[in-house]
């Protein structure tokens, strides 16, 4: 375990223009409370005391000092993390723990994970940060030399890159993305807000944008103390979803169903009932076949450690931009018969890099389309590293998944992701967008800079 540091000086770094927000995003209300003063709650949880850098609103909770920028106003969040530095080093202090004013929920137990030799940040998320108080000095001359990008800062100090799996961080930068941020939170378990960047096929400019996202989690069902299934579900109401499960599976009659036990854990859910004596010969037979089929355990723990096996990641880059990307979407409809003719099939298409669908398959499920069209790629040689996949589906945990182990380097589909589509795009470096329309996509994971992003002002 990581020691402690003994004294840690918590930092809200506030210093930014608020432009795109229209007010300042520090007095936003978010759960009863302004942005601010959560940000302030979550640090003096984990430090010793906390300072608020730069900003302009008045009301400062938890008598935390307000400092302002250092060298000079107005450098960004590096003049307030600056400020923080020299602060803690004139007073003791042994390191620095940052957070933006405008990124929640801050992480559970951010000193923790970032604590340990030297600076540290969290991947993607550059402004939470472990600073020690000696680099004070450092940062100020890397200021004076003109130097304002956090990520020139992170690279100059050699700050450790953390990954954090944790529940996604959204940057307030609009009053939609503090409105979808309050929505989840009256959503609970149910939905998570991502952020994604919007594609404009017109421009081939990509903007910052957010999504609600519903939740998608492994629960594995277990009956009489034998592993029956593991089903990718939304981790609300799960009671009557295994009720209704052993139902509609035909494995009980209605009042034959014990009380469901639920256990939350390895990132999934564990599901606990007990069933007639009469339904134990098939629950046992399923068990037995589901052994020999997998060759993996499956009752709980080891159930959703097998669906969350880890992934690969695909070596391969993607080389389509915007306007290859539309073409297919253009000419997908023409290559659909089935789709045409009944209204009811799924379709997958291999495009190239320039947009032109070289193979097309379909069925009414859509893992079998995707299935269909890997086995043509195959059978006909084509190189699975050469172009992309083109889903007429909603975007899941398993769509993403074959993907990847298949060497795909992008995935585009006409709907919505879930979360685990979106943790396992990350995890596999997979190109991901989603919601493809006629006229834009949103661009939910872009690991090799694909599409080109607005430039926003630089003190926002």
């Amino acid at each position: 375990m990581t020691e402690q540091p003994s004294r840690v000086l918590g930092a809200v770094l506030a210093g930014g223009q608020s432009s795109r927000f229209g007010s300042d995003k520090s007095a936003a209300e978010w759960q009863g409370g302004s942005l601010l003063s959560h940000s302030v709650r979550a640090l003096f949880a984990e430090c010793d005391d906390v300072v608020v850098c730069g900003g302009f609103h008045e009301d400062i909770p938890q008598s935390a000092v307000r400092l302002q920028d250092i060298p000079e106003r107005g450098l960004g969040p590096l003049g307030g993390l600056c400020a923080a530095l020299t602060h803690a080093r004139d007073r003791g202090f042994d390191a620095v723990l940052s957070v933006p004013v405008d990124a929640h929920p801050v992480p559970d137990g951010l000193l923790g994970r970032l604590a340990g030799s030297g600076p540290a940040a969290l991947h993607r998320h550059w402004l939470f940060g472990f600073w020690p108080s000696d680099l004070a000095e450092a940062l100020e001359e890397h200021l004076k030399a003109g130097n304002r990008s956090v990520l020139s800062w992170i690279e100059a100090c050699g700050a450790r890159m953390v990954d954090y799996a944790g529940r996604e961080i959204v940057n307030v930068n609009t009053p939609a993305a503090l409105d979808a941020l309050e929505k989840t939170s009256a959503l609970g378990a149910a939905a998570d807000v991502y952020g994604a960047y919007e594609l404009d096929f017109e421009t081939g400019q990509a903007e910052e944008a957010t999504r609600i996202v519903p939740v998608e989690v492994p629960v594995a069902i277990e009956y009489n103390g034998i592993g029956y299934a593991v089903m990718m579900a939304t981790p609300t109401d799960l009671e009557d979803f295994v009720t209704g499960f052993s139902l509609s599976e035909g494995l009980a009659r209605q009042n034959e169903i014990g009380e469901v036990s639920l256990f939350e854990t390895g990132g999934g859910w564990i599901a606990r009932a007990n069933l007639p004596a009469s339904s134990v010969p098939r629950v046992a037979e399923r068990a037995r076949s589901r052994v020999s089929e997998s060759g993996c355990g499956i009752c709980g723990i080891d159930s959703i450690a097998a669906a969350l096996a880890p992934l690969q990641p695909v070596a391969a880059q993607p080389r389509a931009g915007h306007a290859a990307v539309n073409r297919a979407l253009s000419g997908m409809r023409s290559h659909q018969e089935l789709g045409r003719a009944t209204g009811a099939a799924h379709a997958a298409a291999f495009c190239s890099f320039d947009g032109k669908i070289m193979l097309l398959r379909e069925d009414v499920g859509r893992h079998n389309a995707l299935d269909k069209l890997i086995g043509a790629l195959d059978r006909q040689g084509v190189d699975h590293e050469q172009g992309f996949v083109l889903l007429s589906a909603r975007c899941s945990q398993e769509l993403v998944e074959k993907t990847v182990r298949c060497g795909i380097p992008m995935l585009v589909t006409i709907s919505a992701p879930s979360t685990l589509a979106i943790q396992r795009a990350r995890e596999g470096r997979l190109t991901l967008l989603t919601l493809a329309r006629s006229d834009t996509a949103l661009v939910m994971n872009d690991p090799h800079g694909l599409f080109p992003r607005r430039r926003r002002p630089a003190k926002d």
